[in-house]
This record gives C-alpha cells, sequence and structure tokens, in this order.
C-alpha cells in the first residue's frame, strides 16, 4: 500500500520533470534539408563575457580560480568586467582581458543603462531585466548582450529549482556533465531574439554570463565555489570566426568588431556566415533543427545539420539552432538550444 501511494506522489514530479527536461516540439512546417556544406574559412576563437570576480563586491572568485577554469574548459580568452573596476588586470595573463561594468545615471540619478567597457568595445548588457533597460541612443557600434546566462536563470525561478531538484534526483544515472547541459534549456533564447528585433536593434551581438560567486570555502588542499565558474564556463560560450589570427587580447577585440560572432551552448561550434545574399548554417550535430526570424517578423524553419537560406527581402536576420534527442515524423523529442547567431544584414 505505501508502495503505491509513493508512486502516485511521485508520479506527476516525474512527468514534470519530463517536460522540462524532455521537452518536444511539432514542427509541422520546417523543410527537411539533406545540404552537405563545410565550415567557412578562417581562424576560430572562444571566448566567454562579462564575469565578476572578488574585485567586484558581489563577487567571491579569484583570478587563479578564473584562470583554472578557462584552461580545463579550453576556452581562448576570459573578458572581466568587476563593477567599476579593472584592477584584475594585474593580477591576469593575456588570456583574461580586463574590463569593467559601469551604471549609467542622468544627472538626477535615474539609471539609464548598464555598460560593459574593454578597451574600446562597449556592450550594452541586462537589457531585458526591468530596471536595466537601455533608455539611450541605440548605437549600432555597441555590441547588445543578447543572453545574459544569470538572468535567464533568475527570470525564471520556478523551473529553475525544479531542474536543480532534477539534477539531484538524475544525477546518478546522467553525470555532471549532461546534467549541466540540461540547464540550457531554461535560456528562452527565442523570446530574446523576437524582443531584439521587433524594438529595431542593429547590433552585433554576445552572450554573457554575468557569473557571481556567492559562495566560497577554501582550505588545504579542498575549495568550493557556488556558483562554480566552470558551471557557467561550460554551459555557454562564445566563438569568434576572424579572418585574421588572434594573438593578444588586443587583437581578439579588434577582431570581434569585425567577424561573426556566435554564442553557444556548446563546446562544438557552429557556424553561421552569409554567402552573397544566402545565409548558410553549418552544425556538427546531425540532429539540428534551425529557426531562422527576421525583424519584419518572418520565420523560417529547417530540420538538418546544413542549410542554405536566400531571403527573399532586405532585412535583419537572426539563427537560432537547437539539438533534438531524436524525431518522429514532425515531432522532435528532447529539443535544447544549440546557438543563437550574430545579426546578419541581407540588403
Amino acid at each position: 500500500m505505501i508502495e503505491i501511494i509513493l508512486f502516485f506522489t511521485a508520479l506527476p514530479l516525474l512527468l514534470v520533470f519530463w517536460f522540462l527536461l524532455f521537452p518536444v516540439r511539432w514542427v509541422k512546417g520546417a523543410k527537411i534539408s539533406d545540404k552537405i556544406l563545410e565550415p567557412p574559412e578562417g581562424y576560430l576563437y572562444s571566448f566567454v563575457i562579462h564575469v565578476h570576480t572578488q574585485f567586484s563586491y558581489d563577487s567571491l572568485g579569484t583570478p587563479e580560480d578564473v584562470i583554472e577554469a578557462r584552461d580545463r574548459h579550453r576556452i581562448d580568452y576570459v573578458l572581466v568586467t568587476d563593477h567599476d573596476n579593472d584592477h584584475i588586470k594585474s593580477f591576469g595573463d593575456s588570456r583574461l582581458i580586463a574590463g569593467k561594468e559601469v551604471k549609467l545615471n542622468d544627472e538626477e540619478g535615474n539609471l539609464l543603462g548598464d555598460l560593459l567597457e574593454i578597451g574600446d568595445v562597449r556592450v550594452i548588457a541586462h537589457h531585458f531585466r526591468g530596471k536595466y533597460r537601455w533608455r539611450l541612443e541605440k548605437r549600432k557600434d555597441y555590441f547588445f548582450e543578447l543572453v545574459d546566462l544569470r538572468d535567464s536563470f533568475l527570470e525564471r525561478k520556478f523551473r529553475l529549482a525544479l531542474y536543480i531538484l532534477s539534477s539531484a534526483l538524475l544525477y546518478p544515472l546522467t553525470g555532471k556533465e549532461r546534467l549541466i547541459r540540461q540547464f540550457a534549456k531554461l535560456v528562452n533564447v527565442e523570446d530574446y531574439v523576437r524582443k531584439f528585433l521587433k524594438e529595431g536593434w542593429r547590433s552585433k551581438v554576445v552572450g554573457g554570463l554575468d557569473h557571481h560567486v556567492k559562495l566560497y570555502f577554501r582550505e588545504v588542499g579542498n575549495k568550493f565555489l557556488f556558483p562554480s565558474y566552470d558551471f557557467s564556463f561550460s554551459l555557454m560560450r562564445n566563438f569568434l570566426l576572424s579572418k585574421e589570427p588572434v594573438e593578444s587580447g588586443e587583437d581578439l577585440l579588434k577582431a570581434l568588431k569585425e567577424g561573426t560572432n556566435l554564442i553557444s551552448f556548446s563546446d562544438k561550434a557552429s557556424f553561421v556566415w552569409k554567402e552573397g545574399r544566402n545565409i548558410r548554417v553549418y552544425s556538427p550535430f546531425g540532429n539540428t533543427y534551425i529557426l531562422v526570424m527576421s525583424s519584419k517578423g518572418g520565420r523560417w524553419e529547417f530540420v538538418g545539420p546544413n542549410v542554405e537560406f536566400s531571403p527573399g527581402e532586405n532585412d535583419a536576420y537572426l539563427v537560432i539552432g537547437y539539438t533534438y534527442a531524436f524525431r518522429i515524423h514532425r515531432f522532435l523529442f528532447g529539443l535544447r538550444p544549440l546557438f543563437v547567431s550574430d545579426l546578419l544584414e541581407v540588403n
């Protein structure tokens, strides 16, 4: 009797976990693509941006922790943006780039926006987070933080709590790496892309971690950080495709302005680029679903790892990629965000 009661008590919870961790999408209008493409030529680099350390008033991580996590996850560069200072520049190495995060206010002290300043690169941050909404000019020469990983988790706190609970239950079956990848499903990339295009932004985009270490314990031979840099570094990074080799932090910032960026939820790079007026997509995963969205409300869907799309009109486009576990006819099971492209303007 007790076993039956426990079963029917646990069943609704298990069903909730199933649909959270294994979402299903019906892609009735998607075209099946059998294209075979090769990645574009160029130099590929990975980086993470919007990372906080002990030099921020609300974070506890050390430069050493950042560098160790960077090297463990084979990330080329980390752009640290502590609040109102770049003190970390005296404690890092050549692949740790120091910037700062500053709040912009008017003469009366009203918040007008949040900006990441790294060298001569400027990134509009936290725009989709209420009070930080950008209220100044939409400058095309500024980058736009399309995904703020921390904000995306905090705006869906209930689902985040369920994910954490499910992680504890499923850890023995899935292991650490697979569980971390599941957290990408909390990031509502389509909503961010839709808002970005509808609001008329024409900036290049990046994905920021906004990582703060809130709990730190250390003794000889042991160290505990929560949340750990390993979590966010393994969950999301940017891939930059540059025409020129990058050999320093200064080179990276220059290449960021001139190259093509891609926000990735995998350590394996995908590519989205323009070939004439055509948009091409290359994914390293066979089970890929691709969604193209335009500022005029256009929406095109494809199933397949390689896609060549010919826009019918001049517009601004963003491409979203997903991976899925398996497909039954027009149903995709286990959908998870894979990437979001840089802004592509077709003229």
